[in-house]
């Protein structure tokens, strides 16, 4: 099937592939990092990246009198390469000791594989939020890279100035939004490959038989408009257990209000926020406060207990770090 053009999530992106001979293509364990199974993902229009127009400025327009002329005029863009990168590892295990697990090897051996595949969700989703390609080449490039100054257009300053410092999130996702992408002629996704029984070598050059599975993500971030994210940044961490009233309170209540309303309507219509779990505790501790009627709880992804904050859900994202230095 051809993917070209085509923005899914990755449940959706598992449909399209389901009875392809890929194998077992992608992984989902939905824990603490759910912005994994939100964002949407579009195959790029390079094998190393992803070539894209930004729109910078509007064309001009004019009131026109009858019988006069109107100049001609066009918007202004910027053409931007969105990089992808390669996320791997091989787990190879001793033959030995699966057999000793007798018919439930397959069972153990799956069970380690869980790790891996655990282990690089929370790797590509620190990543979206962290990732830095001046710093480590062989990543792309995260929220916190696209935003890194409290001046920076649509970051917020929650104020805090030392210490441990945290930020929240709002993103609105879609083809002309935010997006993640995977290389032409790839698949997107977590995908492994069972490589058989082989003989491996140990740190002395000594031979011994060994089971082994290769996994490897290729993925990368493109933020076509950079009107869709918002970042709520330097939220002192150790404030945020402290109620109204007293030195030092954080009114997230406030400050996600005028975050939320940096974004255009059509943008934010669509928006999710992402905070890790300080965050998000002190946004329900807040909520029980008088006056504070902002935080609901909603019947969205498809489950009774997602809060929702201004009329958008709040995600827990764990990757999101408590101890991020103050812009």
């Amino acid at each position: 099937m051809n993917n070209k053009g085509i923005v899914a999530t990755l449940a959706e992106l598992e449909g399209f592939y389901k009875g392809q001979a890929a194998g077992d293509v992608i992984e989902l364990m939905n824990q603490s990092n759910d912005c994994l199974n939100d964002i949407p993902w579009m195959e790029a229009n390079q094998s190393d990246g992803h070539l894209t127009r930004i729109r910078t400025g509007l064309p001009d327009v004019y009131w026109r009198r009858l019988y006069q002329g109107t100049p001609p005029s066009k918007s202004a863009w910027s053409q931007v390469k969105e990089g992808c990168g390669l996320l791997e590892a091989i787990m190879e295990l001793d033959l030995e000791e699966t057999r000793l697990y007798g018919d439930k090897a397959k069972t153990f051996r799956l069970s380690e594989g869980q790790a891996f595949t655990e282990s690089m969700r929370q790797k590509v989703a620190h990543t979206l939020f962290y990732g830095d390609n001046s710093a480590s080449p062989d990543e792309f490039n995260g929220l916190a890279k696209r935003y890194p100054a409290k001046d920076s257009p649509n970051v917020l300053d929650a104020g805090g100035t030392s210490g441990n410092m945290t930020s929240l999130y709002l993103i609105s996702w879609g083809a002309n939004a935010v997006h993640g992408i995977y290389p032409k002629g790839s698949q997107g996704g977590l995908e492994h490959k069972d490589l058989g029984e082989y003989m491996a070598v140990d740190e002395d050059g000594r031979k011994f038989e060994v089971a082994g599975d290769k996994y490897n993500w290729r993925c990368g971030l493109a933020v076509r408009d950079w009107r869709a994210v918002v970042r709520l940044a330097n939220v002192p961490v150790a404030n945020l257990g402290k109620r109204k009233g007293e030195s030092g309170f954080i009114d997230l209540q406030a400050l996600t209000v005028q975050a939320k309303n940096r974004m255009p309507q059509h943008l934010r219509d669509k928006a999710v926020w992402y905070c890790n779990q300080d965050v998000l505790t002190a946004l329900e501790l807040q909520s029980t406060d008088a006056g504070n009627v902002h935080l609901m709880y909603g019947e969205m992804f498809n489950s009774r207990a997602i809060p929702s904050l201004h009329g958008r859900p709040v995600r827990q994202c764990d990757a999101l770090s408590s101890s991020e230095s103050a812009l």
